[in-house]
Order: structure tokens, then C-alpha cells, then sequence
């Protein structure tokens, strides 16, 4: 068998490979979806990004890649020629176009999809992990990720996956849906200083035994990995969708910062509503974003209010600590939400806060982009702590502008 780049002379070849699997591919069902298919595959040919194996004059599989997207498109194999390294030969070579310093990504079908047994077993055999759950041409799919060597955002994701399975297993009678949001959603998580939120609506109530086993899963699955720089991180809660929904009583696992336990009640304000809409990725189930309602200007003013009181109660004085920073992170992307309206990340915040002047103390809200941006690198640093020690005067004066925007809304 010979591998060779698509030519226009192969394309008749080439769609009759891929009018015989056209089931296995979503998308593809009619003959117009299909010439429109063909109209792509002589796009990629003329990028040189279209790859297929041949068998003598048969074209035995086929693969498109996106250098600009740095994504796998498009791999398909003729039923006749499977298990025979067609599949592995198209890999290595897309790989090879694509630039492994950065994320390489492609779609696929779920875990719980017979089509999918065979394409995530090789894309796992090439080191890709499984991400998000996705939807293409109305069709279940889960996007898998080949991270960069070393790259933390692999590790983090195993940590995710590994937790989401314990979760669904544990949940597995109450046909739960996981939402990952916050920081890692928004591509603005830094270890050493973000969680990692979650959240989990079940179908039916959690029980008490259930409760027990998730209350301490945090701690449970660290005992198992000790070295793992995750498990630890993970906050959120755990009820059921009609008590999210309605915001009514019922039986609710929260983890928290500070600690966990079984209470009541879970309420999620505007600003994490407004992520969970805009930016969460689905995890495990059903997506039933659909049914959530955007928090209205009315409540993203009034959570923001909330922050503000907050901010003057507590942070009259701060500690040694990277939450010092923190404070002007939050009041940045406080006026960021009232002046617009929209949730952004608190590093992206920051930095528009600074493109616009709006913190009286510069060289204050650049320490803390730079500490955001890198905790780890700071974490040892004396000056910085006793830098973050001082800031109390300076948050409260930025607050002052918060105040500002606030009244001018009133």
C-alpha cells in the first residue's frame, strides 16, 4: 500500500470510499450533503491537506487536516482494509503537517456510541484525550485534544476525566449531567491559584448514601493519587435539575474552598449563570442548557452589588497570600459587567481595566495580572507576599471606583 496526497484526478475514487461508510458519518445522508462534501475534499487537495491510501488503483482510506485549525477533518477506511495500519499510516502523516507545540484536536463519537470503539481507540493510541461532549450535524460526538509535551492543561484534563467518571459512577442510577465552567472554560485556569468548577444536575434525588460517598470524593481520590495537583481544586455542587431550576430545597452536595458537606440548598448567581449559558462545556449527559435563563441586567447589577459589600467587609486589609491579588481582579471585572454587561475572564477583565485606566494604583493591578498569569512562579517570592500584605488601601480605593459605577446605574 502507498501512501499519497489527494490529487482532482482521485476525487471520483475518493467519494466512492466515502459513499460506501457514508452512515458511519454524520452529515453525509443525502447526495446533496455529499457534493458538498466532495466540494470540500477538492478544497483540501488543493491545500495539500487531503492524504489517502492506495492499493494498487484503490483508494483504500482517506484523511483532511486543517494546518490553519490544527484539527484532524475528516478519516475514513474502506470496511475491507481495516486492521491492515490504513488508519495508523493516515494519522502519522496528518500529524506530521500539524504543529505539536500546539493543541491538536479532531471529533469523534461517544464513549457510549458502537461507531465510536474503533476511532478512539487509535486516537488514544496517538495520545489524544478525551474532552468536552460536543454535537455535529445533530449528532452526539466528544471532542478529543493531543496536547503539546508537557503541557499542563493534559494533565488538568486526565484529572477532569478521571473525576467525572468516579462522579457518573457513583450517580450512575440518577442519570446525571456535569458541566465544567469558571476558569477552565474560559481558558484563563492557572495551577496554583483557580478551581476548577463543576456542576452536577441529576434526574432524580441524590441519596443519603450517595451524598456520602461524593461528599468525601475530593479527598477520597487524593488518598488514591497523593501526587495529583487536581483533585483538590475542584469546587461546585451537585443536586438535582429541578431544584437548580426552581432554586427549591433538596438534598445537595457542595465542595467548596474551605471545606464540604451535605446541606439544603444550592444557589448560583447571575455571574455563574451567565458562564454556565455562554461558556460551560458539557462533560457527562444531557445538555440541558437550553432550559437555563439568562440572569437579567436587574440581578447582574445586584450580584455585582453583592461583591461590592463584600469587598468593602473583608478586604480593609489583606494577607500573605495570592487572594490579595484577587480582590483586584474581581472589582475589574465588576465594572467590566456593568459597563457591558457580559462575563469575561478576571485576567482578561484586568487587563481591559489597565488598556482603560480605571485603577488608581497602576503598578498595583500589573503585580496582580502577573501574579494571575503565573502563581507558581511567585509562590516562593517574599516580596511579592509582603507586597500582598499592603494592599488593602489600594483595593478599597479601587472599590471607590466600583462605587462610582454602581451609583451612576442606580
Amino acid at each position: 500500500m502507498q501512501l499519497l496526497y489527494g490529487v482532482p484526478e482521485d476525487i471520483e475514487k475518493w467519494m466512492d470510499l466515502i459513499t460506501e461508510v457514508r452512515w458511519d458519518f454524520p452529515g453525509l445522508e443525502t447526495q446533496e450533503k455529499l457534493n458538498e462534501h466532495k466540494t470540500s475534499v477538492l478544497k483540501f487537495m488543493d491545500k495539500r491537506q487531503a492524504v489517502c491510501v492506495k492499493e494498487e488503483a484503490e483508494i483504500a482510506g482517506v484523511i483532511l487536516f486543517s494546518r490553519e485549525h490544527n484539527m484532524i477533518c475528516c478519516l475514513a477506511v474502506a470496511p475491507r482494509y481495516r486492521r491492515r495500519g490504513v488508519a495508523t499510516m493516515l494519522m502519522v502523516e496528518a500529524l506530521a503537517n500539524l504543529d505539536r507545540a500546539k493543541e491538536i484536536s479532531v471529533s469523534t463519537f461517544r464513549a457510549d456510541d458502537v461507531k465510536g470503539i474503533a476511532p478512539r481507540t487509535l486516537y488514544e493510541k496517538f495520545g489524544f484525550v478525551a474532552d468536552e461532549l460536543i454535537e455535529e450535524f445533530d449528532y452526539p460526538n466528544q471532542k478529543f485534544v493531543l496536547f503539546p509535551a508537557g503541557a499542563e492543561r493534559k494533565a488538568r484534563q486526565m484529572s477532569i476525566n478521571g473525576m467525572v467518571r468516579e462522579i457518573s459512577r457513583i450517580l450512575a442510577d440518577c442519570d446525571p449531567t456535569i458541566y465544567l465552567y469558571g476558569s477552565s472554560a474560559l481558558n484563563d485556569f492557572r495551577l496554583g491559584w483557580s478551581d476548577i468548577d463543576i456542576l452536577v444536575l441529576t434526574e432524580k434525588q441524590i441519596s443519603e448514601s450517595q451524598a456520602n460517598l461524593l461528599v468525601n470524593l475530593r479527598r477520597t481520590m487524593l488518598a488514591d493519587e497523593p501526587d495529583n495537583l487536581y483533585y483538590r481544586s475542584f469546587e461546585g455542587a451537585m443536586l438535582t435539575r429541578s431544584a437548580f431550576l426552581a432554586n427549591a430545597d433538596d438534598r445537595v452536595v457542595y465542595w467548596g474552598t474551605s471545606g464540604e458537606r451535605i446541606t439544603d440548598r444550592y444557589l448560583l448567581d447571575g455571574f455563574g449563570k451567565t458562564e454556565l449559558i455562554e461558556s460551560s462545556l458539557l462533560l457527562y449527559g444531557k445538555d440541558i442548557r437550553k432550559e437555563l435563563r439568562y440572569p437579567d441586567l436587574h440581578e447582574l447589577y445586584a450580584d455585582v452589588n453583592r461583591h461590592y459589600k463584600t469587598i468593602r467587609k473583608y478586604a480593609q486589609s489583606t494577607g500573605r497570600n495570592f487572594y490579595s491579588f484577587g480582590w483586584l481582579l474581581d472589582i475589574s471585572r465588576c465594572i467590566y459587567i456593568l459597563r457591558t454587561g457580559k462575563i469575561i475572564s478576571k485576567t482578561k477583565a484586568a487587563e481591559w481595566a489597565l488598556q482603560n485606566n480605571l485603577c488608581p494604583d497602576v503598578h498595583a493591578l500589573t503585580t496582580a495580572l502577573n501574579v494571575r498569569k503565573c502563581p507558581l512562579k511567585y509562590r516562593y517570592d517574599k516580596d511579592t507576599f509582603d507586597y500582598a500584605e499592603t494592599l488593602g488601601e489600594i483595593v478599597q480605593r479601587f472599590a471607590d471606583v466600583l462605587e462610582k459605577e454602581l451609583k451612576a446605574i442606580e
